[in-house]
């Protein structure tokens, strides 16, 4: 559990956080704040996503979230901040041989806003970075340092990353929300370069390698852009298939298993690459995925929350079928990111709870499966 500065321990007494099921065990209240972490017990009854540890960063009412997991080396880790959209710091939490712990070694010092995005190619490449403040942040398996800025805006945003490589980092910055988008730019052993046209309006990115990267974003935030970089150059697709599409999220797992999710007309809808050509087919529910990861049956965990009760997690199986996942019947419990755990049936979620004192909301880590 994550130690704080003067913090008092005591044992609460079972409260309910998601349908009333969950046992708490130990909770650290900080005296500056009163806030609370808390490591969740075992489910008294088994579902889908449960949230397995939820920590509220000091002070009380803090919008506390994570919005990024990633899993290297048997372990997981979950990337946010101690207050979303609000002046707040970004924080890291650590699952390591089935321990919660803060960072192995702390961030630099002075950081702002929270880590939006986080993406690695080994436990010793990871890259993080900030929504606002331009901060891009690296571990080396050892500690963590903050790359120089590239000559991007610290007041405009930023909103993927994604690596590729030692010293071939993308980071992607569109604009959304009436906020200003930093631009895409790539590290390379020259060092960070701005990318021009119409590459430079691209939001998020996933990879199979350095030369296969496919991108979405469009400007002045209209997510209409599909976009392939093949080592050289981005080019942008238009498939025939996603006609109409608005994207809101990318997933690439191989050469030939490339996912899209977006709506057409209002409606969500999921496309697929195998190699060859595109297709699409329709979405249940009234929200576009905003997350994807495996399932570990060949199939995918699909990430669309409503902000209604009650909150869900989708599945889309391998065969084509799709089926719900309650998360909680409290739609402030949600799932915002996964991650799958490799060779295995389990997932990571990295997402936000109810405040822990009933005030404001807290970060939270969901499992599913037996998440090690």
């Amino acid at each position: 559990m994550p130690p704080r500065p003067h913090v008092l321990t005591k044992r609460l007494i079972a409260r309910h956080l998601a349908d009333k099921r969950i046992v708490i065990g130990v909770a650290t209240l900080t005296v500056a704040g009163l806030v609370t972490a808390v490591a969740l017990a075992t489910p008294v009854r088994p579902a889908t996503w449960n949230p397995r540890y939820v920590t509220q960063y000091p002070p009380l009412g803090n919008h506390s979230q994570f919005d990024a997991v990633i899993i290297e080396a048997g372990q997981a880790w979950f990337f946010g901040g101690s207050n979303v959209t609000g002046a707040g710091v970004p924080e890291i939490l650590y699952r390591e041989n089935g321990h919660w712990l803060p960072s192995p070694a702390p961030l630099p010092p002075g950081l702002t806003s929270w880590i939006t995005a986080a993406s690695a190619t080994s436990a010793t490449n990871m890259w993080a970075v900030t929504r606002f403040g331009g901060s891009v942040l690296f571990w080396d398996g050892i500690e963590w340092t903050e790359s120089y800025n590239g000559g991007w805006g610290t007041n405009n945003q930023f909103t993927g990353i994604t690596v590729v490589g030692p010293s071939n980092v993308w980071l992607f910055g569109s604009t959304s929300g009436g906020n200003v988008g930093a631009g895409t730019w790539h590290l390379t052993p020259q060092g960070w370069q701005p990318i021009l046209g119409a590459a430079a309006y691209l939001s998020q990115g996933s990879a199979a390698g350095p030369d296969d990267i496919w991108a979405i974003g469009g400007m002045r935030g209209s997510m209409q852009m599909l976009a392939h970089y093949n080592g050289t150059a981005w080019a942008r697709v238009r498939p025939k298939a996603l006609s109409g599409f608005q994207y809101s999220h990318i997933l690439v797992l191989s050469p030939d298993d490339v996912w899209v999710a977006g709506s057409v007309a209002g409606r969500p809808r999921i496309g697929h690459f195998n190699g060859r050509r595109w297709t699409s087919r329709s979405m249940p529910g009234t929200h576009p995925a905003t997350g994807m990861c495996r399932d570990g049956q060949g199939g995918l965990w699909v990430i669309a929350n409503a902000g209604t009760s009650p909150s869900e997690v989708r599945r889309l199986s391998k065969s084509g079928a799709w089926s719900v996942a309650r998360v909680s019947s409290n739609a402030t419990n949600e799932v915002l990111a996964c991650a799958s755990v490799p060779g295995d049936k389990a997932a990571w979620g990295a997402g936000q709870a109810t405040g822990l004192q009933g005030i404001g909301t807290a970060a939270a880590a969901y499992g599913t499966g037996d998440a090690p």
